[in-house]
């Protein structure tokens, strides 16, 4: 028993993923519960289309560039970039030139692999209001100080998985180093990240997705607030995976591969 846990502690290091082996037995996560890198775990992988979209979205996306590439190997996952779907076949997102709305089209175009997860329990109002606030803050600046902090932070903030028995302890942790590293300044309304800009969009509508600060919040992050994974920052509720709106290479290698 003792070896067995200590290759997964190892597994867990060397991977960057947290290891949760205090699940109770109420939990919806198993016991010795890894996060799950992949976009869509296991068998869970579906192809949806626009019509299938809900205004409230988030568009969880990567590229094969390099700044994609150096997102996801700081951040251990699968995703560099998350975005908002508004509606009306639009997205709102926070890039390097600022917030912008761009057409659905122009996303999937430009996007190797894109998924949407889901706050399933949003109601009209509140899906108004998140669509209300990313048309507010077009052409508002980009928080390049506040990625630059959050980069050596995604690298950090694995220690604080080395005790997979204690969440209390886990939590304590990423807190501790998230308020050394980042901060507890208050939000610049003038300026976001992609995933900064989202949390912000949800506490603006009066359903946020976490308690925790707007700016320790990366897109794996809340990557692995969806149903069934083991979350690095706690959600509020967990997030509903809808499917596919481009695969990725890696899918379609292995479609391709079982045809």
């Amino acid at each position: 028993m003792k070896k067995s846990v200590l290759l997964l502690l190892i597994a867990a290091g060397l991977s960057g993923c947290t290891l949760d082996m205090s699940s109770g037995q109420n939990s919806p996560i198993p016991a010795f519960a890894l996060q799950s890198i992949s976009s869509a775990p296991g068998k869970s992988y579906r192809d949806i289309d626009e019509s299938q979209l809900l205004t409230g979205d988030l568009l969880f996306s990567s590229s094969v560039g390099a700044t994609s590439f150096g997102i996801r190997l700081f951040s251990t996952s699968s995703v560099s970039h998350v975005a908002l779907y508004i509606g009306e076949g639009r997205v709102a997102e926070a890039v390097g030139s600022g917030v912008q709305i761009v057409p659905l089209a122009d996303t999937i175009k430009h996007s190797d692999k894109l998924f949407v997860l889901r706050r399933a329990d949003l109601t009209v109002e509140q899906t108004a209001k998140i669509a209300e606030f990313a048309t507010a803050k077009l052409g508002r600046g980009y928080n390049y100080a506040g990625i630059v902090k959050m980069m050596p932070f995604m690298v950090t903030k694995q220690l604080c998985s080395l005790n997979p028995f204690s969440r209390d302890f886990r939590r304590q942790c990423l807190n501790g180093l998230a308020a050394s590293q980042l901060g507890n300044d208050l939000p610049d309304p003038e300026r976001y990240f992609c995933s900064q800009f989202v949390i912000a969009a949800f506490q603006y509508s009066g359903q946020p997705l976490t308690t925790a600060d707007a700016g320790w919040v990366s897109p794996a992050d809340l990557l692995h607030m969806r149903e069934g994974d083991v979350p690095t920052l706690v959600p509020v509720k967990p997030l509903h995976y809808v499917g596919h709106l481009r695969p990725g290479i890696y899918f379609k290698a292995r479609h391709s591969m079982l045809r």
